[in-house]
């Protein structure tokens, strides 16, 4: 039987007002999956507990065996544990070596002189060749590509035999065959004895490389999977049932009116050319697996960053890209996953009737009256939203209702082109059936909407919203 590391029973704490309430338990050489509900709440702030944000209030807590108090799970997790989360260092100062040995571990200075002299020792560099890994030592940190990073995250893990390593929600960074590469190296962390939590929503990553998968579900951890029990049972406890991938490719496929977006060779940095058309009132699905697709068509949209070559054609017209600029907010328009600003569709404290204003009244015309036309906006909102709500400022509003009135926006200026970076990241779960509503609302309107996610699978699989099924089809992945 294994050593056991870490034992926590019914450890309690706060977050935001909430109480959390998680079991955990893991020994030398495991590699366990935490799968959470969503992000924002559940996994952010069991992840915070290993942060030191959080700390536990109650509840039994156990090292190697022996029972422990709070304070030194604490002391532990500072000491012996790492984290490689989404965020990497973007510092353009710091070298390999830094993030290895200063980053690595707080260390006396006659520690550190040893720890160099390991760094360059044949078991290291037989190690680092293991990994596929050959830096140099002098090489910034941030020329490394998104694998090599992570991969350096393992290998300083295993460098200072760390006794504990966290990966955070790596699916939504890395593609498929470089998260491969990453459980390669992973693999001699755990022959080491280091333990391996994985954080993930991606049930296919963690039934091919965890041993045991546990589940927390509002707000608490309430089952744990073992490998004989791995696919379908985890969908029957977080409430919903897998539809077969027969049944959503049988949805008949949406047939637009016309074309409402054509591109054809539109080159951004580092990304292959894009060519696909939209048609009106269809959600078109670009898959962004590493976020640099994201990131460079963000930047081009809001960042005035040009694309390199190719064409950017609307209803027809083609586009240069200062003419894209000027469109954007009339013809086109952006949804981001916060619509707060700044690069957000709303101000937070203007009124919601202010905001529809804003961008209403220009689009309405010189020569209307103002007062007649807030009291057709007040009316038409008001179906929607409750009249003592429209004229409250917004930063009153739960995040989402704002989410949901940063869509039913675009809905009244009806874009041609609506562009939905990431719509569903960060939104707890219970509220990707509003986005959906929504995306399908404003698609009947007969905008070509044109999503930039991660990945929705799940979501599909999830959904009963057979209309956005239909609407929805995926422009071949950049990175399949």
């Amino acid at each position: 039987m294994k050593e056991e590391l870490i034992r926590v029973e019914d450890g309690r704490f706060q977050s935001e007002g909430s109480e959390y309430q998680f079991d955990l338990m893991i020994s030398r050489g495991e590699c366990i999956g935490i799968y959470v509900d969503e992000h924002v709440t559940s996994g952010t702030a069991f992840l915070d507990i290993f942060k030191g944000y959080s700390h536990i209030k109650a509840g039994k807590v156990f090292l190697y065996g022996l029972r422990a108090g709070s304070m030194e799970l604490e002391r532990w997790i500072t000491q012996n544990s790492m984290i490689a989360d989404k965020f990497r260092f973007d510092s353009k100062e710091l070298t390999v070596c830094d993030f290895v040995i200063a980053l690595g571990k707080p260390i006396p200075w006659k520690k550190s002189k040893y720890a160099k002299w390991k760094l360059l020792a044949k078991e290291t560099e037989n190690m680092l060749e293991q990994m596929g890994l050959l830096p140099l030592w002098e090489k910034k940190l941030s020329s490394l590509s998104l694998l090599d990073y992570y991969r350096l995250s393992v290998f300083r893990a295993w460098f200072w035999q760390s006794e504990l390593l966290i990966l955070d929600r790596l699916t939504e960074i890395l593609r498929w065959k470089d998260l491969e590469q990453l459980m390669h190296c992973v693999q001699f962390l755990l022959k080491q004895g280091s333990a391996v939590l994985i954080c993930d929503m991606d049930e296919k990553f963690l039934y091919q490389y965890v041993n045991r998968v546990d589940i927390i579900k509002n707000r608490k951890t309430c089952y744990r999977l073992y490998p004989e029990e791995f696919d379908d049972r985890l969908y029957e406890i977080l409430g919903w049932k897998r539809r077969s991938k027969s049944s959503i490719s049988h949805v008949e496929p949406w047939q637009g009116e016309k074309v409402i977006l054509s591109v054809s060779g539109l080159t951004f940095p580092m990304m292959e050319p894009l060519n696909f058309q939209i048609q009106s009132g269809e959600i078109a699905f670009l898959q962004d697996e590493n976020y640099n697709t994201v990131s460079q068509i963000r930047d081009c949209f809001l960042g005035e960053q040009n694309w390199l070559s190719g064409s950017f054609c609307l209803s027809g017209k083609s586009y240069e890209y200062k003419e894209v600029l000027k469109a954007i907010g009339s013809e086109i328009g952006i949804q981001i996953e916060r619509p707060d600003r700044p690069s957000g569709v709303l101000f937070d404290k203007l009124t919601a009737l202010d905001n529809l204003s804003a961008c209403l009244l220009p689009k309405a015309g010189r020569h209307v009256i103002r007062k007649k036309l807030m009291t057709s906006i007040m009316d038409e909102a008001s179906k929607w939203f409750g009249r003592e709500a429209l004229l409250r400022p917004l930063n009153e509003w739960t995040l989402p209702e704002r989410l949901r009135f940063s869509y039913y926006k675009w809905y009244l200026v009806n874009p041609r082109l609506l562009i939905c970076f990431f719509p569903f990241a960060g939104q707890e779960s219970e509220h990707h059936e509003m986005i959906i509503d929504m995306l399908v609302t404003c698609a009947r309107r007969g905008m070509a909407i044109w999503v930039i996610s991660s990945g929705i699978d799940a979501i599909c699989e999830k959904t009963e919203n057979k209309e956005f099924l239909q609407r929805l089809h995926y422009i071949d992945s950049l990175y399949r």
